[in-house]
């Protein structure tokens, strides 16, 4: 246990300080909620914590005093698994051992200032992998891979350095959407592919918000409403902005994006294959730990190749990747519990190439072409964008209920939060 008898307004700062680190870091609101109750206790209190977008307002309380406080906290994407995985280590001290408060807040201060575990060019080549191992798991031929690989670093290496420069995180994913399409449809034009729909949407997927949008509806799921609905329109929007900034693309090259697209179904050993290249750069991506990089790898290929087995049995997307998600949601929960690791840091990397963003993406396309010819829309494309929408509505919510049944098996541990 941590050392007693702490000041109340310097426990309620530092458990404040642990929700901030792990919200900032994408955790969903029942971890922040588990890792202020567990801090607080390790001093003796009790906490009642209330988590949103935008405030994190924490009551602590300790024989009969009570001090509240709130902090605001930036809003954003990162998703740092090696800060959250530090985060989690420094509670299981804290409840094993005597640690001072003060020891404690110097090392959730220097989690927060801790340097990237992979530089920027680790995770821009790795990306690039990723957008090009997509477009394999898609039907794309070895011309089409080469051609998504450096369209993925292209548009990548933009949107870190608007990142870098505080740019509006929507307009980056625009501007790196456009790009990248620009890039995709540049070798069609030349001919060094003759398929535009991968060229622009397997390097746009790799921008697809998988975490936040999971963990969106994870909160939902588990009543915590006002975030859960917060991180969905987050998401929402920052899908929006990429099917924007493809559909800019597809007018400065012009190359059309098709609405309807043919399904291909690789064989197992290669959805195998290209699966785990995929799950590779969303390693680097989520800064999970190198020791752990393995088991993110068997989660995306356990999810993926799973989901594509069912498929060539005849099963419908939507219940495939249900089953992909629970079976790299049951690995990913066993081997956290053996490595003494978050959940996330193997579930989200093992699932997010699941992530229907081809979906959504020729969802907003259709939309817009129905803008376009208004009343002489076809049923055709009224039907086929409607169809695409309620699927990537329904993928989400099947993958999100795939990673988070197997706590009813392996069930959070307990804290003293409210």
């Amino acid at each position: 246990m941590g050392s007693g008898p702490a000041r109340l307004d310097e426990v309620a700062h530092l458990v404040l300080a642990f929700g901030r680190t792990l919200l900032q870091n994408n955790a969903d609101a029942g971890m922040v909620q588990d890792a202020i109750g567990r801090a607080a206790a390790a001093f003796g209190c009790t906490a009642h914590a209330v988590v949103t977008y935008e405030t994190l307002l924490v009551t602590i309380s300790r024989a009969g005093e009570f001090r509240t406080k709130t902090g605001n906290h930036v809003p954003a994407i990162n998703v740092n698994m090696a800060a959250v995985a530090d985060v989690e280590g420094l509670l299981r001290e804290l409840e094993a051992t005597a640690i001072s408060l003060e020891i404690v807040q110097a090392r959730i201060d220097a989690i927060d200032r801790a340097r990237p575990m992979y530089s920027r060019w680790i995770v821009v080549a790795g990306l690039g992998i990723t957008a090009a191992s997509l477009s394999r798991l898609f039907g794309g031929d070895w011309p089409t891979f080469f051609v998504t690989s450096f369209a993925g670093v292209v548009g990548t290496w933009l949107r870190q350095e608007i990142a870098l420069r505080g740019g509006n995180v929507f307009f980056g994913a625009f501007a790196g959407a456009l790009i990248s399409g620009v890039v995709g449809g540049a070798a069609v034009l030349l001919g060094w592919s003759a398929l535009p729909a991968l060229c622009f949407l397997a390097p746009g997927m790799i921008i697809v918000p998988g975490v936040p949008l999971v963990n969106g509806v994870q909160d939902v799921i588990n009543n915590h409403m006002t975030l859960g609905i917060a991180r969905l329109g987050f998401s929402g929007f920052l899908v929006l902005a990429i099917a924007m900034g493809l559909a800019a693309a597809t007018v400065v090259t012009g190359v059309s994006l098709p609405v309807a697209e043919a399904s291909h179904l690789p064989s197992l050993a290669s959805d195998a294959l290209f699966s785990g290249m995929a799950a590779l750069g969303y390693l680097f991506l989520f800064q999970v730990p190198a020791r752990l990089a393995w088991v993110g790898i068997l989660c995306g290929i356990a999810s993926h190749t799973t989901r594509t087995f069912f498929l060539i049995q005849g099963m419908d997307i939507v219940a495939g990747s249900l089953i992909g998600a629970l079976a790299a949601g049951v690995l990913a929960h066993g081997f956290a519990r053996a490595f003494d690791a978050p959940v996330s840091a193997f579930a989200f990397p093992g699932v997010v190439a699941m992530i229907p963003g081809s979906f959504a993406f020729r969802a907003v396309v259709g939309y817009l072409e129905i803008v376009k010819a208004g009343g002489a829309a076809s049923p055709g494309l009224v039907t086929e964008t409607l169809s695409l929408s309620v699927t990537s509505l329904l993928m989400v919510l099947a993958i999100t209920v795939g990673v988070v049944a197997p706590l009813a098996c392996f069930p959070r541990r307990r804290s003293a939060a409210g």
